[in-house]
């Protein structure tokens, strides 16, 4: 653990398949403790599940404040208030209510039956692509072994599968022009922190907001993006066209996230657990628990939920003064022994008293949690029907994650079937 005097950095770790040491013991031992940030500012992280709960739900801890440069901050620079404010800016226009039916389950925009369609079509494609691969191999070199799947090259779960399916499901959900989703599928870059961020994510930033104003300059009535923009236009506090292209380029970096990491993560367990996923195959119907398992046992966030204290506040026991940060750790507090009994064991059978709190708490809880359910539960459905006999190609120790990103995803997932 690095540390500033006797105060920790944070964040700790970047791997996603294991909570991080320090994260584990402070969630026993210290549940509200003082960390310092990558921007060097000193911060209270919040680990235990209730005080997590507590922070969450506490309407004097600030998600908008993040956005002045004047506070305390988690990152090198303050992120623009479309980023966290961005419910707020549309509240304002009276676009909110829009917005959330437009993240719900009943939404229009892209079908379930659409979902598993992209998520098909990608895997049968991984697959071709692997066989095609082989083959040439084979012929070149004369030394085919008859077993196409066998000598091909792997597939890759990140690249091949989470990645183009969380841009192809929101570039449909938004209304974005759907030739485009492949080059969007590379724009995970666009949650980098720490150092990666201050070499890149300006100029990586500034070059996204050219393409959304392109975009929204020119958006029609389809997806969310098209229906906000027909009723900004009739608004008595509208949004700036500026302010559109930026909660547009917010809400797609929010869909391709979020989605693509827990995609890649549940891809993981099941090709490194073949019996989980064999018994899912089994009992069609232990898959919606297990989801609940896997975002419980999950390990996402590369930084923090960041708030600002409007005023003094008590939070687990300890006062956070007017103006200071505080970094929820959900990952921590969804593996608080306290609440989860063995926390740190997956186990799908698992039905606990108490909810995790993945998608948050209170005013803040995820408006799109019921959508990203049922679409992350067909994605999965579609790779345990189309890719039978999933496992890894590599042994799990050989898995690295992306260094430096807001939300957590290996570089590859290296799998074979």
């Amino acid at each position: 653990m690095s540390r500033v005097g006797d105060i920790p950095h944070y964040p700790f770790s970047f791997r996603g398949d294991a909570l991080a040491s320090e994260l584990a013991r402070f969630v026993v031992e210290e549940p509200v403790t003082r960390v310092v940030t990558n921007a060097g500012a000193r911060g209270w992280l919040v680990t235990g599940y209730a005080a997590a709960r507590e922070a969450l739900k506490d309407p004097r801890l600030s998600r908008s404040l993040i956005a002045d440069p004047d506070m305390p901050q988690e990152d090198s620079s303050a992120p623009p208030l479309s980023v966290v404010g961005t419910m707020t800016m549309l509240r304002r226009a009276g676009l909110r209510d829009e917005a959330v039916k437009g993240m719900g389950p009943r939404q229009t925009h892209v079908s379930l039956e659409r979902v598993r369609d992209i998520a098909d079509t990608l895997l049968t494609t991984m697959k071709a692509k692997a066989k095609a691969k082989a083959k040439t191999d084979e012929n070149e070199n004369g030394n085919g072994n008859g077993n196409a799947d066998e000598s091909a090259e792997p597939g890759d779960l990140v690249a091949d599968f989470a990645l183009p399916w969380a841009s192809h499901v929101t570039c449909e959900l938004l209304g974005l022009p759907i030739e485009a989703a492949p080059e969007l599928a590379g724009w995970f870059r666009l949650l980098s922190t720490g150092g990666m961020a201050e070499e890149n994510l300006f100029a990586d930033w500034t070059k996204a907001l050219s393409r959304f104003d392109d975009w929204m300059t020119g958006i029609g009535t389809e997806g969310l993006l098209g229906r906000l923009a027909l009723l900004n236009r009739s608004s008595c506090h509208p949004l700036s066209h500026q302010e559109l292209v930026e909660i547009a380029l917010f809400l797609f970096v929010s869909g391709l996230g979020n989605p693509a990491g827990f995609l890649a993560l549940c891809g993981l367990v099941l090709a490194r657990e073949p019996e989980l996923a064999a018994r899912l195959r089994r009992e069609p119907r232990a898959l919606p628990g297990a989801l609940e398992e896997l975002y419980r046992w999950s390990v996402m966030l590369g930084d923090s939920i960041a708030r600002i204290a409007r005023e003094d506040a008590e939070i687990g026991g300890v006062t956070v003064r007017a103006g200071e940060l505080v970094l929820i750790s959900i990952d921590a507090a969804n593996r608080d022994p306290a609440v989860f009994d063995y926390p740190e064991r997956l186990d799908i059978d698992r039905r606990p008293s108490t909810p995790h709190l993945r998608f948050g708490q209170g005013r803040h809880f995820c408006p799109a949690a019921a959508l990203n359910r049922a679409q992350t539960e067909v994605a999965l459905r579609a790779l345990l029907d189309t890719v039978p006999g999933l496992r890894l190609a590599v042994a799990p120790d050989r898995i690295r994650w992306r260094q430096d990103h807001a939300v957590l995803l290996p570089e590859a997932i290296p799998v074979r079937w």
